[in-house]
């Protein structure tokens, strides 16, 4: 398992306002701490972030490095994601990124949260395969809209190299489900997405009044963030019993628990940058992360107030 880079937030949007200097400032840094997976996405900061990452690889050994970029979403500004997973969307999004990124492949290229209660994905994976065969990706998968979705993937096990999904302290679905072993059964790679409960689960306290307007975080209602706010509390007794400063360290020590290839928090300044590195090495005990997701199955049918979609 590895720390990777979630580069959502560097689009300085979804996340709030970041420039173009901090965010290529911020690649350099995180490479130098030796990060080499960067997660992202066509429609983050609305594209600027590939852009982004496409100018920061241009002084790079493009081989050392590894991206991992998405297909088929369409722009939305609720809830309710647009999608379009036909094959020509599938090469636009595909080519689109590549000029944007300035690279001729992909290290691995996912469908973006696909809805698999109305979608039938079957000719996307077609799709995805011919993508792989071109040698213009090297790795397939999926970003799932929920860990509850690998129930409808059974026939998609042979061909998929990675699955991504949500997973953190306030968030533990993957669990219930057994994902873990379904994807070590079927040797599916596995990338933890939002390890910081959307920066919940940061030292930051998060107030939605305060939050820049065009923040994805806005969507969330007041009780959905006291619901938040409320469980996290429950896990300070951990947070001193491994003597971390702050929650952040031990979310992230606890996805780095797992059976993940990468762990991709989202990082807006150095000092996240080293804490992460630090803290994704370090381990919680077994017996601690079954009490952990005790504390979390007490409330779990609670915890989304608003149906979520990702």
């Amino acid at each position: 398992m590895k720390l990777g880079y979630g580069t959502w937030g560097l689009g300085g949007i979804e996340y709030g306002p970041l420039s173009y200097n901090k965010a290529i400032s911020l690649l350099e840094y995180s490479y130098h701490k030796k990060i080499i997976f960067f997660d992202t996405a066509p429609l983050y900061g609305f594209g600027r972030v590939e852009k982004i990452i496409g100018d920061f690889l241009i002084k790079k050994n493009r081989k050392k490095i590894i991206i991992c970029s998405k297909c088929g979403m369409l722009p939305h500004n609720s809830f309710k994601m647009k999608q379009n997973f036909s094959k020509k969307k599938i090469f636009n999004d595909l080519s689109n990124s590549l000029s944007k990124l300035k690279t001729d492949y992909l290290d691995i290229l996912l469908l973006h949260s696909p809805n698999l209660e109305d979608i039938d994905i079957t000719d996307a994976i077609l799709t995805l395969k011919i993508l792989k065969k071109k040698k213009l990706v090297k790795k397939i998968g999926i970003s799932l809209r929920s860990p509850n979705d690998i129930v409808n993937l059974k026939k998609f096990y042979n061909d998929i190299d990675y699955l991504e999904f949500n997973f953190n302290l306030l968030d533990q679905r993957a669990l219930s489900i057994n994902i873990f072993n379904i994807s070590k059964k079927n040797k599916i790679k596995l990338i933890c997405r939002t390890p910081l409960g959307f920066g919940f689960l940061s030292s930051k306290k998060i107030k939605k009044d305060e939050l820049s307007p065009k923040d994805h975080r806005k969507k969330w209602s007041k009780k959905q963030f006291e619901r938040w706010i409320k469980l996290k509390r429950k896990f300070y007794f951990y947070k001193k019993k491994y003597n971390y400063k702050n929650l952040s360290s031990l979310a992230l020590s606890f996805c780095g628990s797992f059976d993940f290839d990468y762990v991709i928090p989202g990082m807006l300044s150095k000092h996240e940058i080293n804490q992460n590195s630090i803290s994704i090495k370090k381990k919680i005990s077994k017996k601690d992360l079954k009490d952990i997701f005790k504390i979390y199955s007490e409330i779990e049918k609670n915890i989304f107030i608003q149906k979520r979609t990702r």
